[in-house]
């Protein structure tokens, strides 16, 4: 069984239709038909009964789906691997959080460029989970997430420190506070990014519902239009990292720092697959990085380490 056999089996199971999977396919009918028919002799099966109503998938197509759709994956992923290396030597792929290539500015971006103007640095926001399952599938080069980091399989250089925060309308109750302990969030309304980031599982795990505080989470997003919306209009409460809470400031809106210690918050760093051979693009990339934000004012340590 081949890649285009598994391809075509998958589309007429799906559609249930001859016709209907030759279309979605771009390819003829007596193809699609040929090669079912080829695909049931290599197999010993028959594979799809007709009746009025269309296809009908026999037993035996209905215990090979689980395993075609698992080989199809494996199929993209080596592809996906196979395209990210054929670009490797030009292209170096970052998947961040949210947010940190804008705390870095534009200035980040045309530094590194004009450096390297061969290299083009392809950055992708996303979750600190999605990041650490691109840099194992081979989809991107490195990850910035926040700490701690599985040292089995990766390394990682701190870039900086970023507090936990919170941010709410001037007219808030609690604005006037010089900063904010986390009982007072006891019984507010709480937005922020979401249960796929770090930082929210922290924050709401460890200081609030381990501590018996309760909140209402009113939405859990990384939009700051949504989250503006909402800080104004229902006196929503947004927590997140004090890096992110800087880089759109708005007239209305306040920040303060959450928890009564300074070490409240996580380390920002960035992480690579140790068991894979480095590109010399992605080792340019990191030496530019871990050698630019001290530069530029930006806390960071240059020592390498492991967890």
């Amino acid at each position: 069984m081949n890649q285009k056999q598994m391809e075509y089996f998958m589309e007429v199971y799906r559609i249930g239709n001859i016709q209907g999977a030759a279309d979605n396919l771009y390819v003829s009918r007596q193809g699609v038909s040929k090669m079912l028919r080829g695909l049931e002799e290599e197999l010993g099966h028959l594979l799809f009964e007709r009746s009025p109503h269309g296809l009908i998938p026999t037993d035996y197509a209905n215990a090979l789906l689980p395993h075609v759709g698992k080989l199809l994956d494996e199929y993209r992923s080596i592809e996906s691997m196979n395209t990210l290396a054929a670009q490797s030597r030009h292209v170096v792929t970052v998947y961040a959080l949210d947010h940190v290539f804008s705390y870095l500015g534009a200035n980040f971006f045309a530094d590194f460029h004009k450096i390297y103007p061969h290299t083009v640095l392809s950055t992708v926001d996303t979750t600190d989970d999605a990041a650490l399952e691109g840099l194992q599938t081979g989809r991107c080069n490195f990850a910035i997430v926040t700490a701690p980091i599985d040292g089995a399989q990766f390394q990682w250089a701190k870039l900086f420190f970023s507090k936990y925060c919170a941010r709410l309308h001037k007219y808030h109750p609690l604005a006037s506070a010089e900063r904010l302990r986390y009982e007072d969030l006891d019984g507010q309304t709480i937005v922020s990014k979401g249960r796929g980031y770090r930082c929210f599982r922290h924050n709401i795990d460890k200081y609030i519902l381990l501590q018996g505080f309760h909140v209402d989470i009113i939405a859990e997003t990384a939009d700051e239009n949504l989250i503006y919306e909402l800080m104004s209009r229902y006196k929503a409460i947004n927590i997140g990292y004090d890096y992110a809470a800087n880089i759109n400031p708005h007239p209305d809106i306040v920040m303060k720092e959450l928890g009564t210690a300074d070490d409240i918050g996580q380390d920002v760093c960035l992480v690579w697959d140790k068991t894979i051979t480095m590109t010399n693009a992605s080792k340019k990339f990191m030496e530019f990085m871990l050698s630019w934000l001290p530069a530029n004012g930006i806390g960071i340590s240059k020592k390498k380490r492991e967890f």
